[in-house]
């Protein structure tokens, strides 16, 4: 039997620690980092033709901000496109999903911002948690964690082997100490913030842990799309609480599995993941658009302003636009985000 699956794309996020290449205008799910293609595109591409005989995709729909209508029109063409006049974090928009569909279709959420080097595992991986899914249980897919992260979050399961297995809980980003603890358990996998559910057990889910966010969204919901591209309707989603759907909905629900799956995940979040993924020279330096290195090593540095001539750098990210030079230790990315905010 071939299942069916409906994708929606969060496409909401502000792509901060990639500040100045992400700016609120044009964030990071809307660039090119790792080739020609935006991230949005390169998200849609997944979900639009299958590697599986037992999986298809019907016609994807993408929710983002208003405020990137344009950029979303021209990127996700071929899409249902519904539009949040304010951000209010990701639950609201999985409440948009759910109500978008019919209560049996089985509902893929996908962040737009994500990179898989491995689409076959990807769409093997949604296979095996369709069956979960259709059973009513809401499934998740973990990561399988190489290294103790801390920019991640975790989920721990019940058991360390199975295709689909209980979830026991979600954790949030740890500090090393304990990421070391939860590798060397076996049994924590880093939180991807890809869900595959019924529409309806999503709803029945918001209706008992959040039905404020459902009752509101539900106000909100354009009463039809015209030529694909609708917005919610602006007084209703404002009053609509903000909150993320692994806190409003995924740490109470009771009937969740995870999906483990090595299908080389990157959420390129930061300036290190972006270097990680790039293509290298001989001295493991990233050099994109104008740019000359001599005795670098380990550097990641782009050119999409002014051109950038580098000496003697070590482990260093130098990012140039039209507007702004970004100068940081690979150590320090973290720290781009409060750059970003001043």
């Amino acid at each position: 039997m071939t299942l069916t699956i409906k994708p929606v794309i969060l496409c909401g996020g502000s792509g901060k620690r990639l500040w100045p290449l992400s700016t609120p205008a044009h964030p990071k799910q809307f660039l090119a980092l790792l080739g020609s293609d935006s991230m949005l595109e390169v998200t849609l591409d997944r979900v639009r033709r299958s590697t599986s005989d037992r999986l298809s995709f019907a016609r994807p729909m993408v929710i983002g901000s208003e405020r990137h209508a344009d950029l979303i029109s021209r990127m996700a063409k071929d899409t249902d496109i519904l539009l949040e006049p304010v951000a209010r974090n990701s639950a609201a928009p999985v409440a948009v999903a759910a109500l978008s569909a019919a209560p049996d279709d089985l509902v893929l959420i996908l962040p737009a911002d994500q990179d898989i080097a491995d689409v076959d595992a990807f769409h093997n991986a949604i296979v095996a948690g369709a069956e979960a899914a259709s059973s009513g249980a809401v499934v998740t897919f973990g990561i399988i964690a190489a290294t103790p992260a801390t920019g991640y979050g975790y989920i721990e399961v019940a058991e360390k082997f199975g295709d689909v297995v209980d979830v026991v809980r979600f954790v949030e980003k740890p500090d090393l100490e304990t990421a070391e603890s939860y590798i060397a358990s076996g049994r924590f996998f880093w939180n991807a913030g890809i869900f595959l559910f019924r529409a309806g057990d999503m709803l029945a889910a918001f209706e008992k842990h959040a039905p404020d966010i459902l009752r509101t969204v539900r106000v909100a919901m354009p009463q039809n799309q015209g030529n694909g591209v609708a917005v919610l309707e602006q007084a209703a989603f404002r009053d609509c609480r903000s909150e993320s759907v692994d806190y409003a909905i995924m740490e109470h629900q009771q009937k969740l599995k995870v999906v483990p799956v090595e299908m080389g995940w990157s959420d390129v979040g930061d300036y290190q993941a972006l270097w990680k993924l790039s293509s290298k020279d001989e001295n493991g330096n990233v050099a994109i658009g104008d740019v000359r290195i001599v005795n670098c090593r380990n550097c990641y540095v782009r050119a999409d302003g002014k051109a950038l001539s580098v000496s003697g750098q070590e482990n260093t990210v130098i990012v140039s636009t039209t507007d702004e030079i970004l100068v940081c230790d690979m150590s320090a990315v973290q720290t781009v985000k409060s750059l970003a905010r001043k």
